[in-house]
């Protein structure tokens, strides 16, 4: 006999024992303090919030989907997002034990609305299904790539461009296509340099460890554009960025003015490699620069290129937020490649409800997906 509830706190220690079956990367030790990530140091998490639902047996769970609250901001006004995570059935009562969960995640009443991340489109006809909006990021949905460590030639070639398989017939263009341009930032990539003279650098760029209201307010300008999009409020982004419990390394990297070291721009990088001694990529999450000045881009850009180094990353990838960094990154970096990353969003209440069904306007929806 199966059955659908709310999780509870006993159930974290289960949880953390089942998880690791559809997320084989993770260990038990991994997910407790994830647990605690999502909810207890969570700001926009408070009592009463469904914490997720578990699908169990008489006597194991089977089943398990996350709900996290986040902060957004709708028309000005403070609203709270619940973000789905970790959605995994055990293969053997998948079907509809699995939409059971699903149901349980879009029915919720505590949010006002709903998020659903998947980097590829498999599951576009089941979000349009349930009257969910489609977003791909980036918006120009192309990534630039800069070769960091020119040495590590298996993981280049074959982890990254052919993912340790032969490709099949249907992508043996693309692939082409990606290998002549990866053969040729070997020849020719040009390096990153800071513009300016060293000694009289107008920017300077370092690690960052705390987000103050500076980085708040550096976001006005590109929040005022936006109907509904993510809170950058101050404890926001410290829980997005600083929070210890995450599958990889998270760096922040900020750009302040010599002159009178105010905040510039920053960059937020996630260092991806399944196991620590693994040669990892950097790879960009979020960004924020101020009127997206091509020096404060290169300025960034040179020391996430050192970070990478320090971090024994092979490649550092980015993206465009604005047509301006766009045109910095296409004059600095070799390699193009096409991105899709997909986002869904959902207003509460009727099945009918959807983003501009119910008129909510411009919808913002940020790279960086809160629970990691």
């Amino acid at each position: 006999m199966l059955s659908v509830r709310e999780i509870e706190d006993k159930d974290f220690t289960a949880l953390s024992e089942f998880l690791p079956k559809g997320f084989p990367y993770t260990t038990k030790e991994f997910w407790l303090p994830l647990f605690d990530m999502w909810w207890a140091s969570n700001p926009a998490y408070q009592d009463g919030f469904p914490r997720g639902w578990v699908l169990e047996t008489e006597t194991s769970i089977a089943g398990f989907i996350g709900n996290i609250p986040v902060k957004f901001s709708h028309q000005g006004n403070l609203r709270i997002a619940a973000l789905s995570n970790s959605w995994y059935v055990d293969p053997h009562v998948r079907g509809i034990f699995s939409l059971r969960l699903f149901n349980e995640f879009i029915h919720q009443k505590h949010a006002s609305f709903l998020l659903f991340k998947k980097d590829d489109e498999s599951l576009g006809g089941l979000m349009d299904t349930y009257m969910f909006q489609e977003y791909v990021l980036p918006n120009n949905q192309e990534e630039y790539v800069y070769i960091i460590d020119k040495k590590k030639v298996d993981f280049i070639f074959l982890r990254f461009l052919l993912k340790l398989r032969i490709p099949p017939f249907s992508e043996l263009s693309s692939t082409g296509k990606k290998f002549i341009s990866i053969l040729s930032a070997y020849l020719y990539q040009k390096p990153v340099l800071r513009r300016g003279h060293p000694g009289d650098a107008v920017y300077v760029s370092s690690l960052c460890t705390e987000c103050d209201e500076t980085f708040v307010r550096l976001w006005e300008p590109y929040l005022n554009a936006c109907d509904v999009t993510l809170s950058r409020d101050r404890e926001t982004l410290n829980w997005l960025y600083f929070s210890s419990a995450r599958l990889y390394k998270r760096v922040v990297i900020q750009c302040h003015r010599t002159r009178d070291r105010t905040l510039a721009g920053y960059m937020v990088f996630d260092v991806i490699r399944i196991h620590p001694s693994d040669v990892g990529i950097l790879k960009l999450v979020d960004i924020c620069v101020e009127n997206s000045d091509p020096d404060v881009l290169a300025s960034l850009t040179a020391y996430a290129i050192t970070t990478g180094k320090e971090n024994n990353a092979a490649l550092l990838i980015v993206w465009a937020q604005d047509r301006e960094t766009e045109k910095y990154f296409k004059s600095t970096f070799s390699i193009r490649m096409p991105a899709n990353y997909y986002r869904y969003i959902r207003l509460t209440g009727s099945a009918d409800s959807r983003p501009g069904g119910d008129h909510p306007g411009t919808v913002c929806l940020p790279m960086i997906y809160p629970p990691q």
